[in-house]
């Protein structure tokens, strides 16, 4: 109706149709959006197929077919059904855009509650640096500001308008495609009549922007599920999140974890199957761009939404184990990285001399005896340090203290990473109070000329 409507005013202001005609037209239609309720299932009979028939012919039953018929002047179901998506789409994308805003929010929180937590960063599933909870937790949530970045791109690709491509090369009328979009909250117009019916940007883009989102969710839910593991024990959860056995008492599985990992897959799964629809489909106006993939979409929006709110329900819920991290260290010699560091830093060795003869010590099982005969066979001297201090080097937060480069788990490191994430949360939130404010600013300029066209004011002439 909002599309009836924006249409019905701008024909009326270019003076396509009479001034008369306009008002009645208005009427009509105002009538029909208090009191009118379309049927729920189609067909209706041989001569309404969908929505748009049945809406005409009951325009036409109040009004007259040749008054009725008025409307249709300058536009084709073609436009109005892909204008119709788009809105769709943008609204519970926009939704879904000032959702994962939140979320941030909330990885944010538990990550910066997480600076003081220990844990083991893993490489080809084996134990490779230690770090943080924090230094963890940020490098998700800038993989997380990319794919809102992505999102908001593709957004941006399915807020222009097709009003006024007709079925797909335009219309002889002296229309105003720009005003119809400007009326609709629409920030540009769908520029070329064929592409505008017969592309499918504005429906893949989108799709593979939310399956990216599902994808890294996905991957960083396979990663905790590793380190909330029994024989890992890095990470616990809440009672309210993990699940008894009805046999086993000792069970404590972390079923949240696998319920996100299946509804990620599942919002992903449909993403990809809209994306593959597509192919060696013709550059023409077909059916893969129209309602069943986009309802198949729009369903898989709230399972997009609950993916978002049990990642927030899991990291809020997970405990940190910095014990069986230090553990975990000391058992694969997880610290020998800044060992032989170390060595290159104080004892001016090369550091593949150094890496060889870590590499002894940490197969060794850390015997600092192995460690010190390495050590003498390769420089011919004694080691100086005692045993405190090598305890020292290879204490896991040490390791953590000294790795302050930029993007690094200390404290340092970690500073220019959160002026990055709040350079870019602020420019997507500005963005999207930009589209919210464009969104109300074009209900009260429809409203508005939905009024002048009730009055009569502000038509050109017939």
């Amino acid at each position: 109706m909002r599309i009836q409507k924006a249409h019905l005013c701008m024909l009326a202001e270019r003076g396509v149709i009479s001034q008369d005609v306009g008002r009645t037209l208005h009427d009509r239609l105002e009538w029909m959006t208090r009191n009118w309720q379309p049927p729920v299932q189609y067909p209706v009979h041989e001569a309404a197929e969908d929505l748009y028939f049945v809406l005409e012919q009951e325009l036409a039953r109040l009004e007259g077919e040749e008054s009725a018929a008025w409307l249709h002047t300058a536009r084709s179901r073609n436009d109005m059904d892909t204008t119709a998506f788009r809105m769709a789409l943008r609204e519970a994308l926009i939704g879904l855009c000032r959702n994962m805003l939140d979320v941030w929010d909330r990885i944010e929180d538990r990550a910066r509650k997480g600076a003081d937590e220990l844990t083991v960063l893993y490489t080809h599933g084996q134990p490779a640096n230690p770090s943080t909870t924090e230094h963890y937790l940020t490098a998700l949530l800038l993989d997380f500001a990319e794919d809102i970045e992505a999102l908001q791109k593709a957004i941006e690709c399915v807020d222009s308008s097709t009003m006024g491509a007709c079925a797909i090369t335009g219309t002889g009328f002296s229309i105003d495609r720009q005003r119809v979009a400007e009326l609709l909250g629409f920030s540009a117009v769908d520029l070329h009549t064929y592409r505008a019916i017969a592309g499918s940007h504005w429906l893949v883009a989108p799709a593979q922007a939310v399956q990216r989102i599902m994808l890294d969710i996905g991957r960083f839910i396979a990663d905790l599920l590793h380190k909330s593991s029994a024989e890992v024990g890095l990470y616990s959860f809440n009672d309210d999140l993990v699940q008894i056995s009805s046999i086993m008492p000792q069970k404590r599985n972390p079923v949240i974890l696998e319920h996100i990992r299946i509804q990620a897959g599942q919002v992903a799964g449909c993403c990809n199957s809209i994306v593959g629809s597509f192919m060696n489909v013709p550059y023409q106006d077909v059916n893969e761009n129209a309602d069943a993939l986009v309802s198949q979409f729009m369903d898989s929006m709230p399972l997009a939404g609950s993916v978002l709110d049990l990642l927030c329900a899991a990291l809020e819920g997970m405990c940190a184990n910095s014990e069986r991290a230090e553990e975990i260290c000391r058992a694969y010699g997880v610290t020998t990285t800044e060992l032989a560091d170390t060595l290159v830093r104080k004892k001016k060795i090369g550091f593949r001399a150094a890496h060889g003869i870590c590499a002894v010590f940490a197969k060794s099982g850390g015997n600092l005896d192995v460690l010190r005969r390495a050590w003498q066979e390769r420089s011919g001297e004694g080691l100086s340090w005692d045993d405190e201090e090598i305890s020292g080097i290879l204490d896991p937060r040490h390791f953590v203290e000294v790795r302050t480069t930029p993007g690094g788990p200390a404290v340092e490191g970690m500073v220019p990473v959160y002026a990055m994430l709040k350079k870019r949360r602020d420019a997507i939130a500005d963005w999207v109070r930009l589209v919210q404010k464009r969104l109300a600013l074009a209900d009260e300029r429809l409203a508005d000329a939905w009024k002048s066209l009730e009055q009569g004011e502000g038509q050109g002439d017939w």
